[in-house]
């Protein structure tokens, strides 16, 4: 299985997310290329930022008095969500502006019922973040006509501007600083790739891994023994656990063997896989989205590093666009999160409290 055949698989298997599930074991190899030697290209640049990506900026005080907001949350049982609430919360209390939340937990039907509630609430705007991009219309057309911000997954037709990701850029960076790794250390010498993916999620999946690919393969030419495994909606770490164990079985006698994945939880599931056979020595992860508590990755002797996405600063970007665009002023369709590699010696220089 190509990469871009594995591409062209996901509208199905995002519609038949059963099917995808019985799936998820197959594994993809790339074409046998050998590693190493002439396929190094260790002085490869590093990949360049895309249009749309923005700067946090401080939250003028005071800026939005009188306006209330509806924000619509994907969960507040999980990290990154309730990082990027506090980040809201502080923000908003800076502005002045009133902000109305609501956990969707990630279920659509409470999703459309806080669209509801905030209808008769009388918001002057609102902020979406639900999982269920499909459901989009009718939360749009229960909801309150005002001005409608996205965070990370599109809510058309009535999201006005999209904040999120920048997720191919975001994977790039993964796969450039892996196999920069991978040159430095080893010539670009490894027994497998291994790709923990999430076809349900569409095409924050593929720009999110193909990115990563095209980053790995410009320092060390085409993926060779790549094995790609769908860990379910969202990126599900007992089914990534499962797939691994199956992976690691199949690859006796393998001790350098890159593992990417679509988030932390995948990353985590592999660990656990790895742990269980002993073989964690034989894994050198690169991660999506750092999360500065996660003490097993950021401990782990072979994280070579993550990609950071500052859930805690997003609302540095969201409160000052929502109020522009109550007040009628212009706002760019997209903005983007301004993405860092981090490693071991870079971590305290974004997180001076860390712990681990």
């Amino acid at each position: 299985m190509t990469r871009h055949s594995k591409r062209g698989l996901v509208p199905l298997m995002a519609a038949m997310f059963a099917v995808a599930l019985v799936l998820s074991g197959c594994s993809g190899s790339g074409a046998a290329a050998p590693s190493g030697g002439s396929a190094v290209n260790a002085d490869a640049e590093p990949p360049t930022p895309p249009a749309g990506v923005a700067s946090f900026e401080p939250i003028e005080a005071g800026s939005g008095e009188g306006l209330t907001v509806g924000f619509t949350q994907l969960t507040l049982a999980a990290a990154f969500p309730t990082a990027l609430q506090a980040g809201m919360d502080d923000a908003a209390a800076e502005a002045g502006l009133n902000l109305i939340t609501c956990d969707s937990k990630f279920d659509t039907a409470a999703a459309l019922d806080c669209a509801r509630q905030f209808k008769t609430q009388n918001v002057d705007g609102l902020v979406t973040f639900q999982a269920d991009a499909a459901a989009s219309p009718s939360i749009c057309e229960e909801g309150a006509q005002v001005p409608v911000i996205a965070i990370d997954i599109v809510q058309d037709p009535c999201q006005k501007v999209f904040v999120g990701a920048a997720n191919e850029y975001a994977g790039q960076l993964i796969g450039y600083h892996v196999g920069k790794y991978f040159a430095d250390e080893f010539d670009c010498e490894y027994d497998a790739y291994v790709s923990l993916e999430s076809t349900a999620v569409g095409a924050v999946n593929d720009a999110r891994m193909d990115g990563t690919e095209d980053g790995f393969e410009s320092v060390c030419g085409p993926i060779h023994d790549e094995k790609i495994l769908d860990t379910g909606a969202g990126g599900q770490t007992d089914v990534a656990q499962r797939l691994f164990t199956d992976t690691l079985t199949a690859l006796p006698g393998a001790s350098k063997i890159v593992v990417v994945g679509i988030n932390e939880d995948v990353i985590l599931g592999a660990l656990a896989a790895a742990r269980a056979q002993d073989r964690t020595d034989d894994l050198y992860i690169g991660v999506q989205n750092l999360d500065p508590d996660n003490c097993a990755i950021l401990t782990f002797d072979h994280w070579i590093g993550s990609a950071a996405y500052f859930p805690e600063k997003y609302a540095l970007l969201i409160i000052p666009a929502i109020i522009k665009l109550i007040k009628g002023e212009e706002v760019p369709d997209e903005i983007l999160v301004p993405h860092e590699f981090i490693t071991k010696d870079t971590l305290l220089d974004y997180y001076p409290d860390y712990s681990c």
